[in-house]
């Protein structure tokens, strides 16, 4: 099961990582695919749980370089935290003295290439089949987690005390993307300077923590670390594992992140506007958007309830909305 160590380091013994929230979740699903397989044959499931056991490896290899870091640390692994419908998989929060890093895991073979627009593709073959194809950007997917910690710790605070701690987040917290396959191959050589210091392999791991935090001071003493790895813990929602009627091909479900950013919109521009929310579309009509994912007004048009006025209003914003998920689509 998980490994909880609640305060009970020794101060004077905090020279290496402490590793305070394991997680077994990916093995557990890798054995139950295996049990189903063992009955049973199922081409989906099979790449399930290649992709999952290529998964293992990687947090694996990323747990190997943390261990040996020899940097003074609090790791937690596997946190899922949900708060007012906004939801975050996060896949290490590792917390040093002088900042905190969000780490989104990838563990995607082929060469990943980063362009000048921040776009993100794969090129790998396949069965002998070269194939290209474009991908959700992981760094807009871990932005999002670290929003929701802003969110839900900024709640917390008095009203002073979260005007400090919202002004320095971005200070302390960082966001970082691991390509944790040895394998797969990072062409950022077009990648926009800010993009290219968030992407970076695992074997660059502790070289970047140790680069990124050499010049700062100490922000944490090891008792917030420990309180904050007590937050963190407590509110890890424990999901429980569901494999039947999945997609595996996906490497990223993206429809949770596009609720929500289409129910960002529809609250701007009702507010705007002087709508109702609904006015712009229902709960249901979003769920047609997700699902049919138009990206032309004539597409748009097909779906219940975008007639003609409703399309020349927002159709064009609904559509540049839908257009970023698409892509990996």
């Amino acid at each position: 099961g998980d490994l909880n160590i609640t305060g009970t380091v020794q101060k004077n013994n905090f020279k290496g990582p402490v590793f305070f929230k394991e997680s077994l979740r990916a093995n557990k699903e890798l054995q139950q695919i295996n049990d189903i397989l063992k009955y049973t044959k199922d081409s989906q499931l099979e790449k399930k749980a290649k992709l999952i056991s290529f998964g293992i490896e990687g947090e694996k290899n990323i747990h190997f370089e943390l261990e040996n870091s020899h940097i003074p640390m609090y790791v937690l692994h596997d946190v899922y935290l949900e708060d007012e419908g906004l939801s975050a998989q996060i896949d290490y929060i590792i917390m040093t003295r002088k900042k905190i890093f969000v780490i989104e895991c990838k563990n995607l073979i082929g060469t990943i290439t980063i362009d000048n627009n921040n776009n993100f593709t794969r090129e790998y073959t396949l069965n002998g089949r070269k194939i290209k194809e474009g991908i959700y950007s992981p760094i807009t997917q871990n932005n999002r987690h670290l929003e929701l910690i802003k969110q839900m710790r900024g709640k917390e605070k008095g009203m002073l005390s979260k005007k400090i701690f919202e002004k320095y987040f971005y200070d302390n917290y960082q966001s970082l993307v691991v390509l944790a396959n040895p394998r797969s191959i990072l062409n950022n050589k077009y990648a926009k300077k800010d993009v290219k210091k968030q992407v970076i392999r695992a074997d660059q791991l502790i070289h970047y923590i140790q680069e990124t935090t050499k010049n700062n001071d100490n922000v944490y003493t090891e008792q917030d670390l420990i309180d904050l790895s007590n937050w963190f813990i407590a509110h890890h929602i424990e999901n429980p594992i569901t494999i039947i009627n999945e997609s595996p091909q996906k490497d990223y479900d993206f429809s949770d992140d596009l609720r929500q950013d289409l129910k960002k919109y529809r609250l701007k521009t009702s507010q705007e506007n002087n709508y109702k929310p609904y006015f712009i579309f229902t709960n249901q009509q979003m769920e047609n958007l997700i699902k049919l994912l138009p990206v032309t007004i004539d597409e748009l048009k097909k779906i219940n309830g975008f007639a003609d006025i409703k399309c020349e209003k927002f159709g064009n914003d609904i559509i540049s909305i839908i257009q970023k998920y698409k892509m990996d689509n």
